[in-house]
């Protein structure tokens, strides 16, 4: 009996022994697996946001399905890059840029955002996925507003390193996206794609037109309401939409004159749509006065001389 139970007992002992050498394989296995999480983690979240990688490894089968959803979309790009980076060194141009583009992700990151792309100089960007919060729409508008004061900071250094000072301008719109992988089996992106896409990227490109920095739409303005100070600037006609889109400016503080000129401005512009083209004159003339060079009073100035002279037809909208 004893040399049986001594017989089990070195059994039982090369058992629990390949046992401990079982676990502690699965203990190196899942370390390594954890090391080598945190290392795809490390090199990728310089290329995609935290929480699609996060969303990838905890359900990667839902990342290949595309989804509608309300997001804003910001677009950004340099004015007059061609002309600024010129005279620059390849070198310049990159330490340059690199200091740009790490100050306007910034903003945009701690504002919950998503750098979608860089396309040359400019910068594409969403907000309200793939995490949607409530405020994603004053989110993005905030972000603008920190990507202007990082460019002031950013301007600042230019100038005492004897460079040429960005100007940027940006657009933002507010609604449904697509949004997924998108692409091929070697090259995909998550991103969004959608008639809001394309009029983030009409209205950033408009903000030369009325030389305001900053464009929203009505759609945003209302999703942020009195949390931001705004300016209607006009309503445009975009292609493939069957409404005019409004189009406002926006900013985080007004000095007294851009303050009282940009109520005159609203009152001016409701005369405007409502054709009372000469009353308008008189509203927009004052804006310049307050605002000696202002391009949007200046714009419907013209216009209304021009609908006073020849009155629009009666379908004008």
């Amino acid at each position: 009996e004893t040399g049986e139970l001594a017989h089990t007992f070195n059994l039982m002992t090369g058992e629990l022994e390949q046992a401990y050498a079982q676990i502690k394989s699965y203990a190196l296995d899942s370390a390594v697996a954890h090391s080598r999480e945190q290392k795809v983690r490390n090199i990728f979240q310089k290329y995609v946001p935290k929480e699609v990688i996060d969303e990838w490894i905890n359900s990667p089968e839902s990342m290949l399905k595309g989804e509608s959803r309300k997001l804003a979309v910001l677009f950004s790009d340099i004015r007059d890059f061609t002309r600024i980076t010129e005279p620059m060194k390849p070198e310049e141009l990159v330490e340059s840029l690199n200091a740009y583009f790490e100050g306007m992700v910034d903003a945009i990151v701690s504002r919950r955002g998503v750098v979608d792309k860089y396309m040359g100089d400019c910068i594409m960007a969403f907000f309200g996925a793939p995490v949607h919060h409530q405020n994603d729409a004053w989110q993005s508008v905030q972000a603008g507003f920190d990507m202007l004061d990082t460019l002031t900071r950013f301007n600042e250094r230019q100038r005492t390193n004897g460079k040429t000072p960005f100007r940027i301008g940006i657009g933002i719109t507010y609604g449904p996206v697509t949004i997924g992988n998108i692409g091929s089996e070697k090259k995909m992106d998550y991103t969004v794609i959608g008639r809001h896409v394309n009029l983030a990227s009409r209205l950033e490109k408009l903000s030369k037109y009325y030389k305001e920095t900053l464009l929203i739409t009505d759609a945003v303005r209302r999703a942020i309401g009195e949390q931001a100070l705004a300016r209607p600037l006009d309503r445009i006609a975009v292609k493939g939409m069957s409404r005019g889109i409004g189009v406002w400016t926006t900013r985080r503080e007004l000095s007294e004159p851009e303050r009282e000129a940009w109520a005159l401005h609203d009152k001016g512009i409701r005369l405007y749509f409502a054709r009372d083209f000469g009353r308008a004159v008189s509203f927009f003339s004052e804006v310049q006065t307050l605002l000696p060079g202002d391009e949007p009073s200046r714009i419907f100035i013209e216009r209304c001389r021009g609908f006073s002279r020849n009155p629009p037809p009666p379908d004008w909208s």
